[in-house]
């Protein structure tokens, strides 16, 4: 665990020293999901005791990391140099902008991934311990669903974004039951993978917790909804249509 967290700091002040040549701080954003994929990983192989549980878990942390790493890439691949605005926004507020890009992008999200991966250190750490088959199987299966939801969350998204005109908004799709569901499915992803970790510790829940309060409070939801301010078609959406969890009764409109 000491050896992750060592390297795991490196990997981020090396991170960081790209930012300063290129001026980005939000390269460390499109590293975000490989840090939990290179940490299931690793304490899989070096620490677990190869269990069910473990796999299930090991692949299921895999694939969404790898599903959003290639996602984010693919859309920052011609301009990955070019700085995210909302990053760019705190350049121009900020004084001591090298010091503050290390200790409150860097540094912090390094935390950050450190205590939300929680549910990884308990159960491919945990020996002499074998959660119950079942439970884990059908929330394996859970999250795996909701993984799936909001990768089409995400691809009914990126078709709607190729033909859109100026001032539409998507209100088709899974986007016909709530505004956000790819952030909906993630939370649900997390919440299936904690309850598999929660068989060994309580604490797994914390993952799911943060997980919950970024994207639904913090850096998820509230800033999409601040991009819509003021447009009418999005206002007229918005009223009738839940803002995380879904009414499954529209299917039947």
């Amino acid at each position: 665990m000491l050896q992750i967290i060592i390297f795991l700091s490196v990997f981020y002040l090396l991170l960081y020293l790209y930012s300063l040549k290129y001026n980005n701080n939000s390269i460390v954003d499109l590293f975000w999901w490989p840090v939990f994929g290179f940490i299931a990983i690793t304490t899989y192989i070096s620490e677990s005791m190869f269990t069910l549980s473990q796999t299930l878990v090991t692949l299921l942390v895999l694939a969404w990391s790898c599903r959003l790493f290639f996602n984010i890439l693919s859309k920052k691949w011609w301009n990955i140099h070019e700085e995210d605005p909302r990053y760019a926004v705190w350049r121009e507020q900020w004084n001591y902008v090298k010091i503050r890009s290390f200790f409150q992008v860097f540094a912090l999200q390094l935390l950050l991934a450190l205590i939300v991966a929680t549910p990884i250190w308990i159960i491919n750490t945990s020996s002499g311990f074998e959660p119950s088959l079942w439970l884990s199987f059908v929330w394996a299966a859970i999250a795996f669903f909701w993984l799936l939801y909001e990768s089409r969350a995400d691809g009914e998204l990126a078709g709607f974004i190729k033909n859109k005109e100026s001032g539409d908004i998507m209100d088709s799709g899974l986007r016909k039951f709530h505004r956000y569901p790819q952030y909906f499915g993630e939370s649900v992803f997390w919440l299936g993978i904690s309850i598999i970790a929660a068989q060994v510790s309580f604490w797994s829940f914390v993952w799911f917790w943060v997980i919950f309060l970024l994207v639904r409070y913090v850096s998820g939801v509230p800033q999409l909804e601040k991009r819509y301010e003021w447009n009418k078609k999005f206002e007229k959406y918005a009223e009738k249509t839940p803002i995380f969890f879904p009414d499954f009764r529209k299917i039947f409109d």
